[in-house]
């Protein structure tokens, strides 16, 4: 959004958690945009505390291990920031042109933005006009700190690559998910489900209907499972998402999940309440859910219950174009979810960010 990209055949977008960083690799071929290559590589829990960057040079390292690993030659990649340092308002303004809109865009982000004007980078999306007012339009306004740009900026040149579009985390997962899943009137909501970050994107066929991000994640439960058998961050995650879990630990692992998926039920619930208490057209009619803690077995079930909503694990990759000699669909399938951001970057073109 806020850098030019040049063209290119190649696209890389690279998602970094705090708990992983995750790249997606596209190329285009004669058919069009297929799957080159994915990778996911964990980070240190102190590398990434609050959404904050704290160790740069470990998160670039493991970046430039990564991509080396998978043998990626193309320098120019595709980033998202996300979290408090990013704000994304839906507003109406008078009909305008684009080009009227971005000589003012500067005053109006003023009345709307809780950042000097200043310390943000500053983009803007005309939506449509308001429904029943053809003399108002409804804009979608984002502003970014350039502190937080900087730091990533800061880690992609110590991996030694180069960016060539900055994009938002919840807007690269619309992106993944409108590829392959065409919009109706129906509100969608979109629940990203990441070890310390909950992204929650509302959309229909009109665009984005409300976007945030809740500071909780799948660390919550890690943290709750280390200190009940005084395990490492590793082998707690590993017997969240029910990798070695013993029927003992199960049971007793059981309440500790219920009381973390309902604090995010609750949270994510508050949202609902208040987007449908002042329109009820904008209430989701079911939720899609993807992110690393969203492999937790069972975890759709619990949600589905919690939400009164079907709610589906997301594949970004099952309609999408696949060598089965070179990708085993059920490692896909299994990985999916957690690549859902890094995909939908790297589906970000020249012109379309």
């Amino acid at each position: 959004m806020w850098f030019s990209s040049t063209n290119q055949e190649k696209y890389i977008g690279v998602d970094i958690g705090s708990h992983a960083i995750k790249v997606c690799h596209l190329a285009h071929g004669r058919k069009g945009l297929y799957l080159k290559n994915i990778g996911l590589a964990n980070l240190p829990p102190s590398s990434i505390i609050h959404g904050v960057i704290k160790e740069p040079q470990v998160i670039a390292n493991t970046l430039q291990s990564l991509i080396s690993h998978l043998q990626i030659k193309t320098r120019e990649i595709v980033f998202a920031i996300s979290g408090y340092s990013v704000i994304i308002k839906k507003i109406n303004l008078p009909v305008m042109s684009e080009k009227e809109l971005s000589q003012s865009i500067q005053y109006e982000a003023q009345q709307h933005i809780p950042f000097d004007i200043k310390e943000v980078n500053l983009d803007f999306q005309i939506l449509s006009p308001v429904k029943g007012d053809m003399d108002t339009m409804s804009v979608l306004l984002v502003a970014a700190k350039k502190e937080t740009l900087s730091a990533y900026q800061e880690i992609i040149d110590l991996s030694g690559l180069e960016a060539s579009i900055a994009d938002v985390a919840a807007f690269a997962l619309a992106n993944a998910y409108e590829n392959s899943h065409p919009l109706d009137a129906a509100p969608v909501a979109l629940i990203n489900l990441g070890a310390g970050q909950i992204t929650l994107h509302i959309l229909n066929q009109n665009g984005p209907i409300f976007t945030r991000d809740i500071f909780l994640g799948g660390r919550q439960l890690t943290e709750k499972i280390q200190s009940l058998w005084n395990l490492s961050f590793e082998e707690a995650e590993k017997i969240k998402l029910g990798k070695n879990r013993s029927p003992d630990q199960m049971d007793k692992i059981g309440p500790s999940v219920l009381s973390v998926v309902q604090n995010w039920t609750d949270e994510i619930k508050q949202v609902f309440d208040v987007l449908i208490a002042s329109d009820p057209e904008t209430k989701p009619t079911k939720i899609i859910l993807s992110g690393g803690s969203s492999l937790m077995p069972g975890l759709t079930q619990l949600l589905s219950r919690g939400f009164q909503l079907p709610v589906e694990l997301f594949n970004p990759f099952s309609q999408f174009r696949i060598d089965p000699e070179v990708f085993d669909p059920n490692y896909l399938q299994s990985v999916g979810p957690q690549l859902a951001i890094a995909f939908g970057l790297a589906l970000r073109q020249k012109g379309t960010g």
